[in-house]
């Protein structure tokens, strides 16, 4: 069965040997015992859905509701309305989340020519390493408010 997610991984490495001056620029994760998961990202960026805590069970987040269609292969979310980002002083939104939004993220994910990705070259390892880019052929906006996932 084929789960999507909208997830992202860090793997913490330590940088032994380095000088402090390399050290100054990295991210240093630390945590406490022996976590289920290093996915760091979980505190910064919302999901469409999330699984439940040890389990399998899906539940919502930034999707209201979703429908799967009979032969498996066509996701359709149905957004919450009024969701709003994080504000700071070096950002004001304009705007609340809505399906462009989904249609960024996935599609820098999935084309490596994203103007995006060009300019914040980065890779997304939790992504690739679930075969999402293989298996997802078309995201579509069907809507302010909902987005359609294709698979192969």
């Amino acid at each position: 069965m084929r789960h999507l997610t909208l997830n992202s991984s860090l793997l913490g490495l330590g940088f032994m040997g380095q000088t402090p001056a390399l050290l100054a620029n990295n991210l240093v994760f630390c945590s406490e015992g022996s976590p289920a998961g290093f996915d760091t990202t979980k505190p910064i960026y919302n999901r469409l859905v999330k699984f439940e805590r040890g389990g399998t069970a899906v539940h919502r987040a930034l999707a209201s509701r979703w429908d799967v269609s009979d032969d498996g292969l066509r996701y359709t979310f149905h957004l919450n309305k009024g969701v709003k980002f994080h504000a700071n002083k070096a950002f004001t939104p304009s705007r609340d989340f809505n399906a462009d939004d989904v249609l960024f993220t996935f599609n820098r994910m999935l084309d490596k020519a994203h103007p995006f990705r060009k300019a914040y070259p980065t890779e997304f390892p939790s992504y690739t390493d679930m075969g999402l880019v293989k298996n997802i052929a078309a995201i579509e906006k069907t809507s302010p408010l909902t987005v359609v996932f294709t698979l192969q």
